[in-house]
């Protein structure tokens, strides 16, 4: 019985060994450069729909506080750091281009950019993900968007009007300056040292759309979240399905479209 028991421990040993040796050791190199905030405090107004009563109104503005645990990329993930997850058969292939370091990831789906941060986690032993809404608004300071209409004459009991003034408040956004994707550094850093905020690649948050009832006091009295649709940050904010790649085929829910889509990953701190 006991040389049974030292077989079966020997063979455990080996089989474990094996499984050791056929897994990617963890590359911490792979880790694109990042940026540390400091603890601040900052406006920020939720996405989503917020009604009072049967009134679409904007979403109360607060003022918060964070002392972040994480890191931020400088840049959007580039087409070469996404094609060797590709090449490691864990991300989908989005084109059959030559994949360029300097160009940032577009065309890229909720999902595609879950998947990539998935596979970063194993290959760096780090752990990174898609930033929430309110901690992109952080990191992007003075490049982020305050999506209130303050509308003076609507009473918001017409939400056509709104979505009319949401396209021309949108529409001012945009430029006559092509659409494609620039090389990175293209639209600088904004004061903390994050680049291309607010150009002309809107970035994936893993925040969901909702939909807020307020009391008088603009406390929320009911909350609703949909989480096969969730927010893009950039010039503007954008809802989109989570499955969608390219925002101008359809996807927002009121608005000018993302001319593209792209995104960066937080690496959260131990």
């Amino acid at each position: 019985m006991r040389t049974t028991l030292l077989i079966g421990i020997c063979a455990a040993l080996l089989l474990g060994g094996a499984l050791l040796f056929l897994r990617p050791p963890y590359q911490p190199e792979l880790a694109p450069p990042t940026v540390r905030l400091e603890p601040r405090a900052f406006d920020f107004r939720p996405a989503g729909d917020y009604w009072r009563a049967t009134q679409a109104v904007d979403a109360p503005s607060q003022r918060e506080y964070l002392a972040p645990r994480f890191e931020v990329m400088k840049f959007q993930v580039s087409q070469g750091e996404y094609a060797r997850c590709v090449a490691e058969g864990a991300c989908l292939a989005l084109d059959h281009g030559a994949a360029s370091d300097d160009l940032p990831r577009t065309g890229a789906s909720l999902l595609d950019a879950q998947r990539y941060a998935d596979w970063l986690s194993r290959r760096t032993g780090q752990r990174w993900r898609l930033p929430t809404d309110r901690e992109w608004a952080f990191f992007a300071g003075s490049r982020w968007a305050d999506d209130a209409l303050r509308l003076d004459d609507d009473d918001g009991s017409n939400p056509a009007r709104r979505w009319l003034a949401r396209y021309r408040l949108e529409a001012q956004t945009r430029t006559s300056v092509s659409a494609l994707p620039l090389p990175r550094g293209s639209h600088g850093l904004n004061e903390y040292g994050v680049a291309d905020l607010g150009g002309n690649v809107w970035e994936w948050t893993q925040s969901c759309h909702q939909r807020v009832n307020l009391d008088a006091r603009a406390a929320a009295t009911e909350r609703a979240e949909y989480c096969s649709i969730r927010i893009a940050e950039g010039r503007h904010r954008a809802a989109i399905n989570d499955f969608v790649r390219d925002a101008r085929g359809g996807g927002c829910s009121a608005g000018q479209p993302p001319d593209n889509l792209g995104f960066r990953l937080v690496r959260d701190m131990p």
